[in-house]
């Protein structure tokens, strides 16, 4: 079983591109620093859009080649999102779990912690529109006609991601992780994809929902204390 250590750091919906620039910051900052983190986790939808596609892999060149530096110094974990996904190509000294492995179950000091993106969970027909995204012979298709259109339906994608809004408070959203809560099996659930940063508590689970790094540039490191996991600030100056 994989373990969450003390002193992970935590990143989650960075969403980078043109207009989003932090997690490529972000990256210069710890490569150029190298922090003292035990590990670091990338909890999905870190890129606008990313796939072992020709063109994203061009437009992301940079940030890819910053990640494949750090985890040969750091241990890092990849959970794809709805908007990143087969990457384990792409980063090949990175542990990627697809979203057919999340939640993924981690050891900790004060028990097992479940760890996904956020999206496995959801109604039946997004499930299935969202895997048949994902589906490799259909990039693979995807990507050639692409080529042969001089990447109009990739600069198209990225293109209309430049200015969505990525935070909006959700008013239910308690009830909303309630009808899924049942589905983890662990006392800990830390997630992202809804960019509400908020702690909820479901009888004896806690349920932890990261920021959205692209809102709200922080980034959290892990500590267990009384029998919990606890986030703190990273207070690096980038």
């Amino acid at each position: 079983m994989f373990e969450v250590k003390s002193g992970a750091v935590f990143v989650a919906d960075a969403h980078a591109n043109v207009n989003k620039q932090e997690f490529k910051n972000w990256l210069l900052f710890v490569s150029k620093n190298h922090p003292n983190f035990s590990q670091i986790f990338f909890m999905g939808d870190m890129f606008d859009f990313l796939a072992n596609t020709t063109y994203t892999q061009k437009f992301y060149a940079y940030e890819i080649s910053l990640i494949n530096e750090l985890s040969k110094i750091y241990e890092i974990y990849y959970f794809e999102g709805n908007h990143d996904f087969n990457l384990t190509e792409i980063f090949p000294n990175v542990k990627v779990f697809s979203i057919k492995n999340q939640p993924a179950i981690f050891s900790s000091e004060v028990g097992d912690i479940s760890l996904s993106h956020g999206d496995k969970f959801i109604p039946f027909f997004s499930g299935v529109f969202i895997r048949f995204l994902r589906n490799k012979p259909f990039l693979k298709f995807m990507d050639t006609i692409d080529k042969a259109m001089n990447f109009k339906i990739s600069k198209l994608i990225l293109k209309s991601q430049e200015d969505k809004t990525l935070y909006k408070k959700h008013p239910n959203f308690k009830s909303l992780i309630g009808k899924k809560i049942s589905k983890y099996s662990t006392k800990f659930i830390i997630e992202g994809h809804y960019h509400q940063d908020e702690i909820l508590e479901f009888n004896q689970k806690k349920y932890i929902n990261l920021n959205s790094f692209a809102v709200n540039p922080k980034v959290y490191i892990v500590k267990f204390l009384n029998d919990t996991v606890m986030f703190t600030k990273f207070k690096g100056d980038m």
